[in-house]
């Protein structure tokens, strides 16, 4: 049988006749200002790449991202009751966000009621993150239990060394603390600038907790990026935050170990106004964390930022990431943007510019985000197309 040669009688065409034709079609108009477009970081973007084959940033495991949901009820009774629907209903991990942290947005969970809010949970079963001072007092009402921590999968948020020797002495695996970059976004950071201070964070982090050995000491910080609306800058983002991370261990002289990655939806690009309109910033948001090679991710529920969000709020958040999970089968592919010269590109880039932002921090030269920046800030339903009248905000009533 012959060997079939598909589209073999047309002449081969390299990029110097693609852009021939383009400039053609510009009619004089400049190739650079109409077609390549230049990030916050000054990164240039082109609109034509080939295949670039570069360093891998899959998640060390073939397996769905976990998906966590955020537990911020101040009513102890309310905030079990919505543990138990979200993990009912698809979640696979949960968010004690407590209201000692600026991210409870004016909410969260009272520390001395956590026992009530777990009431049902099983522990072995679930994911566990942390936000705030929860800490210690989630090891104290686990040890309680016959349960083994070293078994659980539980992201810590100690501040202290101390704290962080303990909870590895008691034997859980880690993460005890994280390296937190939602603050550095919501001021207003670009993603390099957002990376940057992440790991510096991160490698300071490290340093605190001199007490470790090497291989309690790589399982021993996490980190949290936002992911936003724009899918490739997201991305780019996270799969150079897993190369930023081998780097550093390796400058570091640490044993090689995969860094557990989380991703929770901007609160930056959160609109108050005609706010269903960040469910679809969302879902772009996760489908770049997603491919981006997150470990786990966590959407902002879509009323957040008029409210304590309702059951259907919630139930929105949960089913966007399941739809993605279990209908577009997102995660079945390990790394998928490898190769594609456009986010190779980016990444690489990313990783540049933010390492530069990483060095004048360990400087003590902290990136100064520009809060008036207009990238990442919402525009349809507030600045563009706004409702004529606004639909009843998706929040729970007030006591």
């Amino acid at each position: 049988m012959s060997e079939l040669t598909l589209a073999g009688e047309f002449p081969g065409l390299t990029q110097g006749d693609w852009i021939k034709r383009v400039e053609a079609v510009l009619k004089g108009a400049s190739f650079d200002a109409t077609l390549v477009r230049h990030t916050a970081e000054a990164i240039r973007l082109q609109p034509l790449y080939g295949q670039l084959q570069a360093a891998r940033a899959a998640r060390p495991l073939q397996s769905a991202w976990t998906l966590f949901q955020r537990i911020d009820h101040p009513d102890p009774v309310r905030a079990n009751a919505q543990a138990l629907e979200d993990l009912e209903n698809g979640a696979t991990g949960l968010v004690l966000v407590s209201d000692d942290t600026a991210s409870a947005r004016g909410f969260g969970l009272n520390t001395a009621r956590l026992a009530r809010v777990l009431q049902g949970v099983h522990l072995h079963a679930v994911w566990l993150r942390v936000e705030g001072g929860t800490s210690m007092a989630l090891a104290t009402l686990i040890a309680d239990q016959p349960i083994d921590p070293e078994r659980l999968n539980i992201s810590f948020a100690a501040t202290e060394p101390a704290d962080a020797a303990e909870l590895a002495r008691l034997g859980y695996t880690g993460p005890y603390m994280e390296a937190d970059g939602r603050s550095f976004h919501e001021q207003g950071a670009s993603d390099a600038q957002e990376l940057g201070a992440t790991l510096a964070t991160a490698v300071a982090t490290l340093r605190r907790l001199d007490t470790l050995n090497d291989m309690h000491l790589v399982r021993a910080v996490g980190m949290t990026l936002a992911a936003h609306q724009d899918m490739f800058a997201t991305l780019a983002k996270f799969r150079a935050a897993r190369l930023l991370w081998a780097r550093v261990l390796d400058a570091a002289g640490l044993p090689d170990a995969p860094l557990r990655l989380h991703a929770e939806t901007s609160w930056r690009m959160m609109a108050k106004l005609d706010p269903h309109t960040n469910i679809l910033r969302a879902t772009a948001a996760v489908f770049g964390a997603g491919l981006g090679g997150a470990d786990s991710i966590t959407v902002l529920p879509f009323s957040l930022a008029q409210g304590l969000p309702n059951a259907f709020a919630r139930r929105v958040a949960r089913n966007l990431q399941s739809v993605l999970l279990e209908e577009a089968n997102l995660w079945r592919v390990a790394d998928p943007a490898s190769g594609a010269g456009y986010v190779e590109t980016y990444t690489q880039s990313l990783c540049q510019a933010a390492w530069t932002v990483f060095r004048n921090a360990e400087s003590g030269n902290w990136p100064a985000p520009d809060r008036a920046s207009p990238h990442g800030l919402p525009v349809i339903g507030t600045t563009a197309y706004q409702l004529k009248q606004e639909y009843a905000a998706e929040i729970e009533a007030a006591p």
